[in-house]
């Protein structure tokens, strides 16, 4: 039974990461303000930092990360292409990075509660995600 709340809980690590780094690869060419371009790179590297801890650990345990399905891959390029097509204020982005975030907390917080028999170091990891992605969004408030 660990070992599978470990797995499914280091691939929820893996989706909600490639989730902000696709997202953010996306955004980045339109991000114009120099401080809000800043920390996006300062996001995109925690995503890259958390995703390689996930996939060590994942490696580790002998499993092999999904990630995202190339279905939630375009429908978020689509989501994102039409929120941005009239709009490609360092505001707008910032909301829908924000929204995103907050998005990416509740998933932290249920996927917690979805797997309770993770090792301690993957529920660690998870909280590390969960504090990211809030500090990613109260972060991005400044810009609203």
């Amino acid at each position: 039974m660990q070992k599978n709340d470990n797995l499914n809980m280091l691939e929820a690590v893996v989706q909600n990461t490639e989730m902000g780094k696709n997202t953010l690869a996306q955004i980045l060419p339109m991000a114009g303000d120099p401080l809000f371009r800043a920390e996006l790179l300062r996001q995109r590297n925690g995503y890259h930092k958390l995703s390689a801890e996930a996939h060590a650990d994942l490696d580790a345990c002998g499993g092999q990360a999904q990630g995202q399905s190339a279905f939630a891959k375009m429908n978020t390029r689509m989501g994102i292409s039409m929120k941005t097509l009239a709009d490609k204020s360092t505001r707008n982005l910032a909301q829908m990075l924000s929204e995103g975030s907050s998005q990416g907390v509740m998933d932290c917080i249920k996927c917690q509660k979805d797997y309770p028999n993770a090792s301690p170091g993957t529920r660690r990891l998870m909280q590390r995600l969960q504090a990211f992605e809030e500090d990613n969004r109260q972060r991005l408030e400044s810009f609203l």
